[in-house]
């Protein structure tokens, strides 16, 4: 099977999974639930820096750029399930890739609608951030922008997952699955002839916005 036809299976199956778990959304219990942007906590990797008197380094492109996939469940910070498959990257001078997310605590979804950057913090990093905007199944101003960072660490027990959206909500980058088996994973690819970016790489502002990574 091609790369592209997993990638178009991957996709089919995860909408298919989160579009299961929406049919008795209340938006009215959502809306109580959504956090405040002023409430999102400062991730101790920006803090750090933050206390050190200046940002953490910009991310930036990866060169030469590549793609990952991925898909699974992780937790939120109120210990609910949340399942994911995101998948992005670059391919013939431009980004391109989908998020798709579920918390089911709050029956809160996110569906990309546009990918407009994909970023590392560092040269032969396992990191990988997706940056774009997504609709939400929430009465409120659409689109949501979203920074979802993927983490390949060789092992699905230790990849990681980690979403933040404009209007505060926050899952913070942690392991699949609470790092139990069977919580999914992410698998960073190799670059190919056809994974080209931008002739001109865009900044991490004009990709992600002022979001930070999750």
């Amino acid at each position: 099977m091609s790369e592209e036809a997993r990638h178009a299976e991957l996709r089919e199956k995860t909408q298919h999974l989160l579009n299961g778990a929406l049919k008795h959304v209340r938006a009215a219990a959502l809306a109580a639930a959504l956090v405040p942007l002023g409430a999102v906590a400062v991730s101790p990797a920006v803090a750090l820096a933050q206390g050190s008197g200046g940002p953490p380094p910009p991310s930036f492109v990866p060169v030469p750029c590549d793609f990952v996939t991925s898909g699974g469940f992780v937790f939120t910070p109120s210990s609910a399930m949340a399942n994911f498959g995101a998948h992005g990257g670059c391919k013939k001078g431009a980004f391109w890739g989908h998020v798709n997310y579920v918390d089911h605590g709050i029956g809160y979804h996110v569906d990309s609608t546009e990918i407009t950057g994909y970023l590392t913090p560092a040269l032969l990093s396992n990191i990988r951030d997706i940056c774009g905007e997504a609709r939400t199944n929430a009465s409120e101003l659409q689109p949501v922008r979203f920074r979802v960072r993927l983490i390949d660490n060789g092992d699905p027990t230790k990849d990681e997952f980690g979403i933040r959206l404009s209007n505060g909500y926050l899952v913070p980058t942690s392991p699949l699955g609470g790092g139990g088996p069977g919580g999914g994973t992410v698998e960073l690819h190799e670059p190919n002839p056809s994974t080209t970016g931008p002739t001109v790489p865009p900044d991490e502002f004009t990709m992600c916005g002022v979001l930070a990574a999750p």
